[in-house]
């Protein structure tokens, strides 16, 4: 590597490195371009020969955090029992949020990240589809009857959303919302597991493309 593309690597590193940092601690709506370039001691115009808006440089942190997420959720589920996957990887979430907070509210929406919600899914496909699979291994496992495999996932994730936000009130605590979300897991996968009370509340499951409209 020459010593161009080293100090580009280096600079790059730094600029989402600080724009995290100050994230943490003042939250998003305190970051700017202008304000990381006074951080790191460059003018305005260097950091955008890397990024051309903070939005850019939102969206690689976003992918970041999605991917750190990620590898957090294989690590827990490893090596592990089907049967317990979507407890681990809902502890896995939860820890994230308790580790990362000002990440979190990125890949959340929190206030001044200027992320798009249909960008932060795509940043999160390759998590949201972790997620179904360990849904469907679960489900293989125990035997679990029809269900929406997309409703599954989109349920799972709002409830652990919902105790990450309680997690973060101080009088409250990460603790609390992983006590919390044994139970949460456990009460949808109990629902999944039994018998639809009514038959339109299952839906078939969404990995046949006949499902999708696909041909």
């Amino acid at each position: 590597m020459g010593k161009r593309e080293e100090v580009r690597r280096r600079t790059f590193a730094e600029i989402l490195e600080t724009a995290g940092r100050m994230a943490e601690a003042e939250g998003w709506q305190a970051v700017t371009i202008r304000r990381i370039a006074t951080e790191i001691g460059y003018s305005a115009p260097v950091i955008y020969q890397h990024f051309p808006s903070k939005e850019a440089v939102l969206r690689t942190l976003l992918e970041r955090g999605n991917t750190d997420l990620l590898e957090r959720m294989r690590a827990a589920v490893a090596d592990e029992p089907a049967s317990r996957g979507p407890h681990l990887a809902a502890a896995a979430y939860l820890e994230f949020a308790r580790s990362r907070p000002g990440l979190y509210q990125l890949m959340s929406g929190g206030p001044g990240t200027d992320v798009d919600a249909s960008t932060r899914r795509a940043a999160a496909a390759d998590v949201l589809v972790f997620t179904q699979q360990i849904i469907h291994a679960w489900a293989a496992e125990t035997g679990a009857g029809a269900y929406c495999t997309e409703d599954a996932c989109d349920l799972l994730w709002s409830a652990l959303h919902g105790l990450a936000g309680i997690g973060a009130i101080e009088d409250v605590g990460f603790d609390r919302a992983q006590h919390l979300a044994g139970q949460a897991v456990s009460a949808l996968l109990g629902y999944w597991s039994g018998p639809p009370t009514h038959p339109q509340e299952r839906r078939p499951t969404v990995d046949r493309p006949a499902d999708r409209g696909e041909t």
